[in-house]
């Protein structure tokens, strides 16, 4: 294991679940002094990767009439790039991070895939031609000698919609960064100034259709005066819904976050509701979980596996239950404070040293096919 050489590499904004998903996977493997380089795709003018540490920028096209990863991911010139990385032939194995990066296969037969959902499969982005394309490279994955998915439940949806062999697939479940998200020692509100009677919800979500962002505004409308809710992540159609009930005073909104930041975000709030419709994993729980919150999460695709038995399942439509199950946490300190116990024990369960013995296990089952 430690003589291997791994080449990991991303096509993806730094700022999306692929990115943070194989950026620790690289990290973890660095820590455990496997030789790993990142090598990302990235547009000419982009320096929003310098948020990363040692990461080898590969250069695509910055159209001057739109910047785009998405263009460049359909001409192939992300595949043209890494193609003409010349050192990647020395590497024991290739970690692509995307199926935008199977037609690697044809040139390399040392890879392993990420595969964190088949979300094209069953949501459409807000390019149809980008849907299109993202389906048709699916197809692509049994070219790949070897998947490695997020979640058990990514792992059956590959089984079943893809058709790939099981001993193909070993299931690696992200990490939580315990320097980043750690419960508090003490009340700390103190992102937005807060009153000490309030409570805060969270939700960490891009805002896109399977995020069911409208269900947490509508809980919130449905929940006192006292209840405020904390949105990190781009907001599109859940800003006309804030302003269409009135909540604009009950809501604060963040986009971009640096990690620390993030960390003081969670560790400022009360609950964590995470109504999502389709999610491969659902990183944002953990997080959660590890900042001592108690998660109030959707009986939908993997969340149940990665809440267990400590997590609050709803139907994602059902506000009314999650309502009062907030209100009933509100109420009863004690029952508060075993919940954020529970949350916090979880987490640990989604540790480094978890997720490099299954990388382990993949990268022998890897080289003995």
């Amino acid at each position: 294991m430690n003589n291997l050489k791994i080449a990991i590499l991303n096509d993806s904004p730094f700022d999306v679940g692929i990115s943070s998903y194989i950026y620790n996977i690289y990290l973890n493997l660095k820590n455990h002094n496997i030789s790993t380089d990142f090598y990302q795709f990235s547009l000419n003018s982009d320096s929003s990767y310098n948020f990363y540490q040692n990461v080898n920028l590969v250069k695509g096209i910055n159209f001057g009439f739109k910047k785009s990863l998405q263009l460049n991911q359909i001409l192939n010139f992300n595949i043209k790039a890494f193609k003409n990385i010349e050192t990647l032939e020395n590497y024991d194995i290739i970690i692509i991070s995307n199926p935008t990066l199977n037609k690697l296969s044809k040139y390399f037969d040392n890879i392993i895939g990420i595969g964190l959902d088949l979300y094209y499969l069953f949501y459409k982005s807000n390019s149809l031609i980008y849907s299109k394309y993202i389906k048709s490279q699916y197809k692509l994955f049994k070219n790949l000698k070897f998947i490695i998915c997020n979640s058990e439940y990514t792992k059956l949806d590959f089984i079943k919609y893809l058709e790939i062999n099981e001993e193909r697939i070993q299931t690696v479940y992200p990490y939580v960064n315990s320097k980043i998200f750690y419960p508090p020692d003490k009340n700390f509100k103190k992102i937005i100034d807060i009153d000490e009677n309030d409570f805060i919800i969270l939700n960490v979500a891009y805002d896109s259709p399977n995020k069911n962002i409208e269900t947490v505004i509508k809980l919130l409308y449905e929940l006192p005066k006292n209840f405020k809710l904390i949105r990190v992540g781009r907001n599109f159609r859940s800003l006309k819904l804030i302003e269409e009930f009135n909540l604009s005073d009950r809501v604060y909104l963040f986009e971009k976050v640096e990690s620390k930041k993030l960390g003081d975000i969670y560790r400022s709030s009360d609950f964590f509701v995470f109504p999502s419709l389709f999610e491969g994993f659902g990183i944002p729980v953990i997080e959660a979980m590890a900042s001592g919150l108690p998660v109030i999460t959707s009986s939908r695709t993997s969340l149940p596996e990665v809440a267990g038995d400590v997590g609050f399942i709803f139907d994602p439509y059902d506000i009314d239950g999650m309502k009062n199950k907030i209100l009933e946490l509100s109420k009863n300190k004690e029952l508060y404070e075993n919940i954020k116990e529970k949350s916090i024990n979880r987490a640990r369960f989604f540790s480094s040293e978890n997720q490099f013995k299954n990388l382990s296990i993949a990268f022998k089952k890897f080289l003995e096919l």
